[in-house]
């Protein structure tokens, strides 16, 4: 049975097929548009209890959150250069960055993208709003530090830790509206122009 992606455009489902698009896998997608009402319902919630996307079906078992879903991926149906082993010396920086890009970026963004939509449920105090943008600032900086001279964030090639930093430059950059660093506004451009990245963004 093959893999099944709930994906959302836009949404962090990004991460997951950006994946396995690279990695040429066998995957059904079942693109569904952002419907906070469907998404709350007990039909999807029988698909995903959290009412969210990405929900991950390998077979029978489910996966959920993003970035869990592409360690998944990559221990489960690799192996692939996409993945940076313990044997390597960026192992560190390759778990840093590809979990922190939620934690510690999307997270923040996905609260300030709530508080400029102006619904209810995810408004804020002003004060919370310049938290948030702070923290996203303070990931920036560290981004642009940590790329220096590289081209991507470890082992001196493309990997899942680029795919997830990826889609939160996209979340910041094309719909938070925030500026990048020059230097990670290069490196996102870098990233854009992959097929897999194309591919992924272009289904509606």
């Amino acid at each position: 049975m093959p893999l099944t992606l709930f994906h959302t455009p836009k949404s962090r489902s990004l991460r997951p097929l950006c994946l396995l698009e690279e990695m040429g896998l066998d995957f059904e997608l079942k693109t569904i548009a952002y419907d906070a009402e469907y998404f709350a319902c007990d039909a999807y919630r029988e698909i995903n209890p959290m009412g969210k996307v990405p929900a991950l079906y390998d077979g029978d078992h489910l996966v959920l959150e993003s970035t869990v879903i592409l360690e998944y991926i990559l221990a489960k149906h690799g192996p692939s250069l996409l993945a940076v082993g313990p044997e390597e010396n960026d192992f560190g920086f390759y778990l840093t960055w590809l979990h922190m890009a939620e934690s510690g970026l999307s997270h923040y963004l996905a609260v300030y993208l709530g508080q400029l939509s102006g619904q209810d449920k995810y408004a804020v105090s002003e004060g919370f709003e310049a938290y948030v943008t702070y923290q996203a600032q303070k990931a920036f900086e560290m981004l642009d530090k940590h790329l220096g001279a590289r081209s991507f964030i470890a082992s001196d090639r493309f990997t899942a830790a680029d795919i997830s930093v990826g889609y939160s430059l996209f979340l910041a950059s094309e719909l938070c509206r925030l500026p990048l660093p020059n230097r990670v506004q290069a490196y996102f451009e870098r990233l854009q122009d992959r097929p897999a990245w194309k591919k992924a963004v272009s289904i509606k």
